[in-house]
């Protein structure tokens, strides 16, 4: 069978996931191909993967272009085969529903923004399949009559040999961030939460991976006094390598599905002091392997934090049960199997779509305006 990843090219879990699903395709009969999607006016990291499949695409686009001629190049370079399309985001999504395909069209539902997408897009899903189960009961909620399509699939990461076992409690504690550097992951709660544990005479050491928009002025406004490393691994690898070196996986987001990086510092035995959000998080985060709080109450994790440094022996037990829990039920070797077993059933689920061709874009993207002359007004409109 085709197996066809749309990807956006930027750092965070989505391209974590489909990578990890295209590293462990259990099934020697299947062709993958990655279109990397590329949004040139986009302020986010770029992820720059290359994905371990017969086949990459590169496609770039822009707002300077009319939208529906976007999409037509989109559409130009899809592959023909029979098989399945695996959608992520809204692009892909508006290209389908102005062309049809003979592909079995499976949804990533991760977080509120996808299930956005499918209140839009639905009627051109065949299969819905998410990771946590709070969004698993919105899909059932939002789509009567379609449960025998939608699916809660954890997803999974790959087990690191090397893992922290904190045995060695008179360190400082090393506190760790993973993720994109945007306000909306409370990356600027880290120095409030810093200046909690010193008046709470807690000694610590952070080291903090991730690009973004706003990492620069995070160090910017990180006091100097608050001991930080902010470190660019080239590789996946070279970050766990760095992730068993810590003790505790602080992520103060405000807005998350389930985040590929807890699930991985777990798997390397760190404890998290993570959001109580709804779905993947309140999955995972149970009371005797990490601590799920309010969110925006930074004193409410100095105090969790300030917890583990008085008590290291409960610390190395719940490192223990983050990475048993991990490896049981969250291998990717076994996740991944799941998603492709789903998507080896395309042919079963395939059903001819009925396109609404739901209007993109502003004035100017339209299908009978040429690109050239939507491409010079909008030139001539930002000067």
């Amino acid at each position: 069978m085709q197996l066809t990843y749309f990807i956006d090219d930027k750092l965070g879990g989505v391209s974590s996931l489909n990578l990890n699903l295209a590293t462990h395709c259990p099934y020697p009969d299947t062709r993958q191909t990655v279109i990397h999607m590329r949004h040139e006016g986009s302020n986010m990291a770029r992820a720059g993967i290359t994905y371990p499949v017969d086949e990459e695409l590169y496609f770039s686009f822009s707002e300077k272009e009319n939208g529906y001629s976007m999409l037509k190049r989109l559409h130009g370079i899809l592959p023909g085969a029979p098989g399945a399309f695996v959608l992520n985001y809204g692009t892909e999504m508006a290209m389908l529903d102005h062309y049809p395909v003979r592909q079995t069209t499976y949804q990533l539902v991760h977080d509120q923004y996808n299930v956005r997408l499918s209140e839009q897009y639905g009627h051109l899903v065949d299969v819905f399949i998410c990771h946590n189960t709070h969004i698993y009961e919105d899909l059932k909620r939002l789509h009567p009559g379609r449960e025998q399509r939608i699916f809660y699939r954890p997803h999974g990461v790959p087990i690191p040999a090397k893992w922290q076992q904190h045995n060695n409690p008179e360190k400082p504690l090393k506190l760790f961030f993973l993720g994109r550097m945007t306000k909306a992951k409370g990356i600027f709660d880290l120095p409030v939460i810093s200046k909690h544990l010193v008046d709470m005479q807690v000694p610590f050491e952070w080291t903090c991976i991730g690009n973004g928009p706003e990492l620069e002025q995070l160090k910017k406004e990180w006091p100097s006094e608050y001991p930080v490393r902010f470190l660019s691994p080239a590789t996946n690898n070279e970050v766990m390598d760095i992730c068993a070196e810590q003790d505790l996986f602080v992520l103060p987001t405000k807005f998350e599905g389930s985040p590929v990086s807890l699930i991985e510092t777990m798997s390397a035995g760190l404890v998290p002091v993570i959001s109580k959000l709804p779905g993947g998080i309140t999955d995972i985060v149970q009371e005797d392997i990490g601590y799920a709080l309010p969110v925006d109450d930074n004193l409410a994790f100095a105090k969790a934090i300030t917890e583990l440094h008085a008590n290291r022996p409960h610390l190395a037990e719940m490192g223990r049960r983050c990475r048993a829990k991990i490896i049981q039920d969250f291998d990717v070797r076994k996740t991944a199997a799941a998603y492709h077993a789903l998507f080896h059933r395309y042919e079963e689920f395939y059903t001819p779509k009925n396109l609404r061709k739901l209007k993109i874009g502003s004035r100017l993207d339209h299908p009978v305006i040429p690109n050239w002359l939507t491409k010079l007004l909008r030139k001539k409109a930002h000067g």
